[in-house]
């Protein structure tokens, strides 16, 4: 009887040891599975937002740009204000350095995909410019492969084409162009292919890119808005508690000065310089007119 106890003690911790086991392994496929699941959510939900991608990627690709600018300007002016110790610039350091971590990996991972985005997008509105029956057929895959990625009213914008230059009869059957796609003067602006900068640089075709286009225009104007409220209203601080109604002064900072803000509103002379330099440029995004617009606008002063 001992013997046969003994030979079956081990069968015990055999099984106890096969149970333990199984109860790990079932664990494990739980946790693939929930990751299988959360990675299928994100997939489906990025997938739905397919014809909002290029906005999504270009809106992430003006936060990367706009955290840059903001660490250029809290390490450079903010952090070194030595007015008053009161000013509360070093309570936003810890927030300053997550924004530039988060700004490196939106340069990494986010900005290669909006240009790759954006580049079929120009592609698209290059090919879809042609007269050409035979040119719309040479370019029929990769006119396909673009309405597929790009999505929303791109495809519809294909087949339009297409009844256009007579290779359809009709639209596809639930397939619309959409009738307005947007207000004239700011989808003008926004979409302009021919800005200003355009004009004043027709050797560079990086102005011609309504995506780089843009960008200039949100980054010049959030640089003009920043200026212009600390000359009005002001960014620093005299003491802890009270509002921000010190402007930064920027030529006192560049000069050494013992004191580098003053009660608002304040214009210094770099300060203006620079308002004036966003201004410009933001100007300088918007459509150039064309001999096409200034001829209808000498035909219409002569009908008058």
């Amino acid at each position: 009887m001992y013997l046969e106890q003994k030979a079956g003690t081990p069968k015990l911790y055999q099984s106890g040891g096969f149970r333990a086991d199984g109860i790990e392994m079932a664990a494990g496929r739980k946790r693939k599975t929930s990751k299988r699941s959360l990675k299928a959510y994100f997939g489906e939900f990025w997938e739905n937002q397919r014809d909002r991608h290029l906005v999504i990627l270009g809106m992430l690709t003006v936060l990367t740009f706009a955290l840059m600018l903001w660490a250029l300007a809290f390490f450079t002016i903010f952090a070194s204000n030595a007015q008053q110790e009161a000013n509360s610039w070093a309570n936003l350091t810890a927030v300053t350095w997550v924004g530039v971590l988060l700004a490196f990996v939106l340069l990494l991972f986010v900005i290669p995909e909006f240009f790759h985005y954006l580049g079929i997008r120009n592609s698209l509105v290059d090919m879809l410019e042609t007269d050409s029956r035979a040119e719309m057929q040479k370019n029929k895959k990769e006119l396909d492969e673009a309405a597929e990625l790009l999505a929303g009213a791109w495809p519809a914008r294909i087949e339009a084409k297409r009844v256009e230059l007579g290779l359809r009869r009709e639209m596809p059957e639930g397939m619309e162009l959409p009738a307005n796609e947007g207000n004239e003067l700011f989808g003008g602006w926004l979409n302009t292919k021919y800005s200003r900068l355009a004009q004043r640089f027709p050797d560079s075709n990086i102005f011609k890119d309504p995506g780089i286009n843009k960008l200039i225009l949100f980054s010049s104007l959030t640089g003009l808005v920043l200026f212009v409220y600390n000359a009005t209203i002001g960014l620093a601080r005299e003491t802890v508690s009270s509002p921000r109604n010190m402007s930064v002064d920027l030529t006192s900072i560049m000069n050494g000065g013992e004191y580098n803000a003053t009660w608002a509103p304040h214009l210094d002379l770099v300060g203006g310089i620079l308002i004036a330099i966003f201004a410009v440029i933001l100007f300088m995004t918007g459509p150039a007119s064309t001999d096409e617009d200034d001829s209808k606008s000498d035909s219409i002063q002569e009908e008058e």
